[in-house]
């Protein structure tokens, strides 16, 4: 593979890609709605949610990392949000499949598991969360990543392209992990458990590469997170106090991660470098 589209080319882990990409000696294509502040690559401003578009863009290109959609589940209405993100993942997977791309690499999000307002609304059934645990979102952004995620499988069973889904965490930069660890949460004031992962901009990045590099098959869906959570807090002291029926399932121990990324470390050789204990 030598020329890669990067969807969402402009945003912040979007451009971190293309930095990488760029570095590796790869021809790369940004695309986006809004240009780069600084142009690593060409770039191309296109309206993913218009296949046409898409397609064109897609075209003599080997694999394509789809990072562009509506980040979140609150800057945008729910049903712009889900038009958006479906419609785009749809439109550039069907032109990747029917132009006989070798690879798609997908940003889905943590957010599948279960997002919602109140803190003490979504616990999972069991931690460390592997990618065998049920996904249950209760908003637009989540279902849209679950939806492309299928998406993309669909593709590939049909066409055989071989496809990443990546279930990155929350994705903080330099500034926020300056703060970290965040307070230990209470009772008076609990954190919502998709919050207490995270993983650092530059791992995510790494990961988009690293999925596009490796040698997989059919299509393989995958947690990327770091190695401990936000707290300087027992790991499992906290889930025994605010989801005691969680299961804990092997060792948890220390401030490790509520996300098991055992089967991204397997398949593309994932080791995040980033932890606040470290820094």
């Amino acid at each position: 593979m030598k020329r890669i589209v990067v969807t969402g080319g402009a945003g912040r882990l979007g451009v971190k890609v293309v930095e990488s990409l760029v570095a590796k000696g790869y021809d790369v294509v940004a695309v986006d709605l809004v240009r780069p502040e600084t142009q690593r690559c060409r770039f191309l401003t296109v309206d993913l949610t218009d296949p046409g578009p898409v397609f064109d863009t897609l075209k003599g290109t080997d694999a394509v990392i789809h990072l562009g959609a509506i980040p979140g589940p609150v800057s945008h209405p729910q049903s712009t949000t889900f038009r958006n993100n479906v419609q785009s993942t749809w439109n550039v997977t069907e032109a990747a499949a029917t132009l006989g791309l070798q690879k798609i690499v997908f940003a889905s999000s943590v957010f599948t598991l279960g997002w919602h307002e109140a803190a003490d609304v979504y616990w999972p059934q069991y931690a460390p969360v592997d990618e065998s645990h049920l996904l249950t979102p209760f908003e637009a952004y989540g279902l849209s990543k679950v939806i492309g995620e299928d998406i993309v499988a669909a593709a590939s069973r049909q066409s055989g392209i071989t496809a990443v889904s990546l279930r990155i965490m929350n994705v903080i930069q330099e500034e926020v992990a300056a703060h970290l660890p965040w307070p230990t949460p209470t009772q008076q004031q609990p954190v919502r458990f998709v919050l207490w992962p995270y993983v650092y901009i530059d791992d995510a990045a790494m990961s988009c590469c690293q999925a596009l590099e490796a040698r997989t098959s059919g299509h393989e869906a995958m947690f990327i997170a770091a190695e401990d959570i936000r707290f300087a807090a027992s790991t499992e002291t906290l889930l025994r106090e605010f989801s005691p029926r969680t299961q804990i399932r092997g060792s948890l121990s220390g401030r490790q991660s509520v996300i098991s990324i055992e089967k991204a470390r397997q398949l593309i050789g994932y080791a995040p470098k980033f932890s606040w204990q470290s820094t």
